[in-house]
């Protein structure tokens, strides 16, 4: 997403997104006075209505909790998004193009005409959804109906998250997307359909199976997952958009728009491993649950997370893959000074499973009993050390500092230090001595891939570094000191 917005777009949106109108949409309003409307505050709970929009001067203000401004203002602190995103979410409301590229001087409509490109992309996204939607809708016998039926899906659940399914033929979406003046080329662009390359001719990618709609973060539709139904294909289980301009697989998460106001009034959100995961969770009530998208969780994703909060769960399966997937998942998110928890899903099952035998109340009770990453961590390791070997014990200490050596918080490692001594039964200032080695270890990596990395460096200061080089070179290496004090 285009950052940086002009100004002059800005204007336009302002102009063309009326106030009284965008917060009608999400309270009842009513007229008080010239120009004047009050309703209940959105943002705190009141009986009596303190919250005032001023049409004249395009404003809101609420008396109660002192929340104002201007309609941008509204969008960020009611969808829990920064000023570009509330930018993206009202331009998308009032029909206003945001240019994706900068102004080039030699080519002043090459802005516009990559702006008009993307948003026939968004376009024919939405359109293929809408498609997809109404194959399922009117052949209630098809294998991805039936599918839906057995996990218990029903029908509002598949109409808020935009579920259907491709036609089980090699053109349909082609044809489909030529009735509604869209070339070969933009469809391939898009990813809803290849093209062989011994015959050249186009096909359908989706052919025959579930489609799940995949929105960007402002909602739009962007590409979309889909599930194989036939069991005997030889084919893999899911497939997704491939990379297109508007479909970056690391930087999306599934259900984002619909999470994102859960996420801020609950101050955390649940990374979970696929769509039907996610959709257990929603279901359940517990709405502030994402996925991502058809990788491995990235950094990308978690840098988007942490504009919305600084508590992540994790409830990703219980198998040999879900583990490794969690302890990835703490790699990433620990660097960017998140609270990680993880949502242990009892008897081997996953959320939808969960969900679908044991009922609502079975996934609300495991989302409240979650534990902190580093306990954990330790009950993993138990499953592969025996802690009560002092060789076995070492190695999962080790493994464990490894993990608290990427916080960059020294308040947050000495809490994890502590912890970890309470748990390990081992004492605070020999897993503070071995986790400054393992600092210092790895800014001597850092000082030698310095020295490796730089062009025509004499051959001479390939040698370890003098006293206090080290130190500058590596200055933004996280730090790890003892404390003065420590407590055993």
């Amino acid at each position: 997403m285009n950052r940086s917005i002009p100004d002059y777009i800005i204007e336009e949106i302002r102009q063309r997104a009326d106030i009284v109108e965008v917060i009608g949409s999400f309270i009842p309003l009513k007229r008080s006075g010239n120009g004047s409307f009050k309703g209940l505050c959105p943002f705190h709970h009141e009986k009596t209505p303190s919250f005032t929009v001023n049409s004249a001067r395009q404003s809101f203000h609420c008396f109660g909790c002192g929340k104002g401004g201007d309609v941008f203002r509204f969008v960020m602190e009611k969808e829990n998004v920064d000023f570009p995103n509330a930018a993206h979410l009202l331009a998308a409301r009032c029909g206003v193009i945001i240019p994706e590229a900068s102004y080039d001087r030699n080519d002043p409509g090459k802005g516009k005409r990559q702006a008009d490109a993307r948003e026939r992309l968004y376009r024919l996204n939405e359109e293929f959804a809408r498609f997809f939607e109404r194959e399922l809708r009117q052949n209630s016998a098809s294998p991805a109906a039936e599918y839906l039926r057995s996990r218990g899906i029903d029908g509002e659940t598949i109409a808020k998250f935009r579920i259907g399914c491709a036609p089980d033929e090699w053109d349909a979406g082609l044809k489909f997307g030529r009735s509604i003046g869209f070339s070969e080329n933009e469809m391939l662009e898009a990813g809803l359909v290849k093209r062989s390359e011994n015959t050249g001719r186009y096909y359908d990618f989706f052919k025959g199976r579930l489609t799940f709609a995949i929105w960007n973060e402002t909602g739009k539709v962007v590409g979309f997952s889909a599930r194989l139904l036939d069991s005997e294909a030889k084919a893999a289980k899911y497939i997704n958009t491939q990379e297109t301009p508007v479909f970056k697989k690391g930087s999306l998460l599934y259900a984002l728009p619909f999470a994102r106001s859960a996420i801020g009034e609950h101050k955390k959100v649940i990374l979970c491993e696929g769509q039907l995961d996610t959709i257990a969770f929603h279901r359940a009530g517990i709405s502030f649950a994402v996925a991502p998208q058809g990788t491995g969780f990235t950094a990308e994703q978690a840098r988007i997370l942490k504009r919305y909060t600084d508590c992540a769960e994790l409830a990703f399966d219980s198998d040999a893959a879900g583990q490794k997937a969690i302890l990835r998942a703490i790699e990433i998110l620990l660097p960017l000074d998140f609270e990680v928890r993880v949502i242990r899903i009892p008897g081997g099952k996953d959320p939808d499973e969960l969900f679908r035998t044991n009922g609502a109340e079975a996934l609300v009770q495991a989302e409240a009993e979650s534990m902190d990453w580093l306990e954990f961590f330790l009950r993993n390791a138990g499953e592969r050390y025996d802690l009560l070997s002092a060789a076995d014990k070492s190695r999962a200490a080790g493994e464990l500092l490894d993990y608290i050596k990427l916080s960059g918080n020294q308040i947050t490692r000495e809490l994890y230090v502590r912890q970890a001594s309470e748990l390990l039964n081992l004492s605070e200032s020999s897993l503070w001595a071995q986790l400054n080695q393992k600092i210092a270890a790895e800014k001597r990596k850092a000082f030698h891939r310095f020295g490796e990395n730089t062009v025509s460096r004499p051959e001479k200061d390939t040698a370890a570094p003098e006293s206090g080089t080290e130190s500058a070179l590596t200055e933004n290496v996280p730090r790890a000191e003892k404390p003065d004090k420590v407590e055993t």
